[in-house]
């Protein structure tokens, strides 16, 4: 029996996203700003396979040109980011395609 994948919703901080999330208009002119912009798209959206695609393209657009240790790197600091469990975003992004370590 293979388990079912992670949504994004049970991998993210909800309560933390709500509370910085923030509609920005235009283009995000700073990271702060950008990760407000995400969290406010991210929890006005009921559509779960959307906040699914949400997450899975940053973790795509920021790894797919960098090292698996990079790339550890980027999903450690966006958990901190995000105020989020590491070990879950990891497993999202696997089971998603991301190029991680094993383990």
């Amino acid at each position: 029996m293979t388990k079912a994948k992670l949504d994004a919703v049970d991998v993210l901080n909800w309560d933390y996203l709500v509370e910085i999330g923030e509609y920005v208009e235009g283009r995000a002119k700073t990271p702060e700003m950008a990760l407000r912009g995400f969290a406010y798209s991210f929890t006005s959206t009921a559509d779960e396979s959307v906040r699914n695609e949400m997450l899975r393209d940053i973790l795509f657009n920021a790894t797919c040109r960098c090292s698996k240790d990079e790339a550890e790197e980027f999903v450690a600091k966006l958990a901190v980011l995000t105020k989020s469990d590491r070990e879950l975003l990891r497993r999202f992004g696997k089971e998603r395609g991301i190029n991680l370590k094993r383990g």
